[in-house]
């Protein structure tokens, strides 16, 4: 079993976390104040009709919102003009807590997982694995600048704003793609030294345990249904609920890969799973806190912007996505600092069998000396 990460090594793997996840979310941020009051809209007199870049990036100017909605309003609709965004599509402030839980995952997998920061970094590799991010970066960025490029190509509502793609924040968008990306090119093993194609398991040896994995595996996913079930009809979570949803069978897919398919290996890692959940019940107040500070940043839950958004009883929808989210966080980070394996106790009568051990060596030890010597008087 891999010796468990220190203390000082796993705060600081957490300090990096936030501190990045908080610039990436300071850029975001950038780009909403940029905007002001106004609106963002496609300058169709510069470049390939208002794109460039082979068309993924836009050449915008401000424009004021009452100005855009009379002329996108009107009889006539050629002279429409296409919206990139508002303030608030970017960094989704409202919803801070939760736009903020995605980078801290996806920086943790990538200074953990791939470039083995801060204990386990191999200078060999690391050139290797520097351009793995510096890929997953790039095809992040892309990816996302082609998905709102089609977005703005094909939406029919005039007022609709290119930026808020499915009414999620574009910080989501992207950091989600550093996620996926990251787990993409680990499982394709581009950040490693290895050229040898793996065995793949013969999966007739599973079939003991695969009616186990199943049987588990659906009983974690109907609780999870039942909770978000009663979440949303409590208002506690998104009305749509395949977003909310969609975070939880996440949340058992990975539980299940770094805590076993069933309670026998559960019980095994009480330190992992106490760490997943104290973590989460301990991050929770903090942006509770940080929203009261700021005004500004929301929290998700009990939070007076999303009440001024959408109605007091609605203040909490982001308290499902908050736990989900940050209950991911910490499962991985439980993995990341080796804290998520079975606990190993040695026993009494393990003890006394290792100590007779050891004195059956030394004893046989002198022996074997005793006799040497003799040999040599001989």
């Amino acid at each position: 079993m891999p010796k468990p990460m220190t203390i000082p090594n796993a705060a600081l793997l957490l300090v990096v976390c936030v501190i990045c996840a908080a610039f990436n979310m300071q850029l975001f941020g950038g780009l909403d104040e940029m905007m002001g009051d106004q609106y963002w809209v496609v300058d169709s007199t510069q470049g390939d009709h208002g794109w460039y870049a082979m068309g993924l990036l836009p050449h915008v100017k401000k424009m004021p919102k009452d100005a855009v909605k009379a002329i996108n309003t009107d009889a006539d609709p050629k002279n429409d003009l296409v919206i990139y965004a508002q303030s608030g599509d970017f960094a989704g402030k409202s919803i801070y807590g939760i736009c903020f839980g995605i980078p801290l995952i996806m920086y943790l997998i990538w200074f953990s997982f791939i470039i083995g920061f801060p204990d386990r970094v191999d200078p060999y590799l690391l050139p290797r694995k520097i351009f793995t991010i510096s890929v997953i970066i790039a095809c992040s960025v892309i990816a996302n600048l082609f998905l709102m490029r089609i977005t703005g190509d094909f939406a029919n509502d005039p007022m609709s704003r290119i930026a808020n793609v499915a009414g999620n924040h574009a910080s989501l968008l992207f950091h989600c793609a550093g996620i996926w990306f990251a787990i993409l090119f680990s499982a394709l093993g581009t950040h490693s030294h290895s050229f040898d194609e793996v065995k793949a398991p013969d999966s007739r040896n599973w079939q003991t345990q695969a009616n186990e994995k199943f049987n588990w595996m659906f009983t974690l996913l109907g609780v999870v249904t039942i909770l978000e079930v009663l979440l949303v009809r409590n208002k506690l979570a998104l009305p749509d609920v395949a977003v909310d949803y969609s975070v939880w069978i996440i949340w058992v897919v990975i539980f299940m890969r770094m805590y076993g398919f069933s309670p026998k290996y559960w019980i095994k890692r009480p330190t992992g799973i106490a760490i997943m959940v104290v973590g989460t019940v301990l991050t929770l107040p903090l942006f509770y806190i940080l929203e009261r500070m700021t005004g500004t940043h929301g929290a998700g839950f009990a939070s007076p912007i999303l009440a001024q958004i959408l109605g007091a009883e609605s203040q909490n929808v982001g308290l499902s996505l908050m736990i989900s989210i940050y209950l991911v966080f910490w499962m991985e980070f439980a993995t990341a600092i080796r804290m998520n394996g079975p606990l190993t106790q040695t026993s009494n009568q393990d003890a006394v069998k290792l100590n007779q051990q050891a004195l059956f060596i030394k004893e046989d030890g002198l022996k074997s000396s005793f006799n040497f010597r003799r040999g040599e008087g001989m």
